[in-house]
């Protein structure tokens, strides 16, 4: 299994590329750049094939390049339930904040699956993803693993995280965060939603 790490263009946000070497299937997490470019471009030069895309939560700085993948590969989205939600009110409001067009409207073109249908596993390429809801940063945010690598989005970085009034919640933000610190080893690789890769032991347990 490979992941390729790009960096969003909204915001610095990453976006994943997880492929498996033997199908040349891939995954792809968190696509925050409107067109995609560098992603399709890396996936056309050594001809993946996309299944999914996942996100962690329903931020536009992990959303904004769904659409462009969905149009070229026809790819179905996971999220959680929450996210679905979310996605349309949500997305509208980071626009506002990050976004110099006043009159810009985006909404995610769909959703295909939730966690909760899936029953928050799923297999791919012979590999096993486990979902694990939890809200805080957001309703909709979700940690999952794929085989031992842990994707956290933005519930668990090196730097304090921002929780708006909005769909934030402090109280749950404290609970997901040690739920994570409980279920997994120390050494578990974190790939987060900004920032670089770094072991589970040192990302922040307590932010508040």
């Amino acid at each position: 299994m490979i992941v390729q790490r790009f960096i969003n263009q909204l915001m610095s946000s990453n976006c994943y590329v997880v492929s498996d070497e033997i199908t040349k299937s891939c995954i792809i997490i968190d696509p925050g750049s409107e067109k995609s470019k560098q992603e399709i471009e890396y996936i056309e030069s050594i001809q993946l094939k996309p299944v999914y895309i996942i996100l962690t939560h329903e931020h536009s700085d992990h959303t904004w390049g769904c659409n462009a993948l969905i149009d070229k590969y026809d790819v179905k989205l996971i999220c959680s339930e929450a996210c679905k939600k979310e996605l349309p009110v949500s997305l509208q409001s980071y626009f506002r904040l990050y976004y110099d067009d006043p009159f810009y409207f985006y909404v995610v073109k769909r959703v295909d699956i939730t966690i909760e249908e899936l029953n928050y596993e799923l297999t791919w390429a012979g590999h096993h993803v486990m979902f694990i809801s939890t809200p805080g940063h957001s309703r909709g945010s979700i940690c999952f693993t794929i085989d031992k690598i842990l994707f956290t989005g933005d519930t668990i970085m090196q730097c304090k995280p921002f929780l708006n009034k909005r769909d934030g919640s402090k109280i749950d933000y404290v609970q997901s965060v040690e739920k994570i610190h409980n279920f997994f080893n120390s050494s578990t690789h974190v790939y987060p939603g900004h920032a670089d890769i770094f072991l589970l032991k040192e990302g922040l347990l307590h932010c508040y």
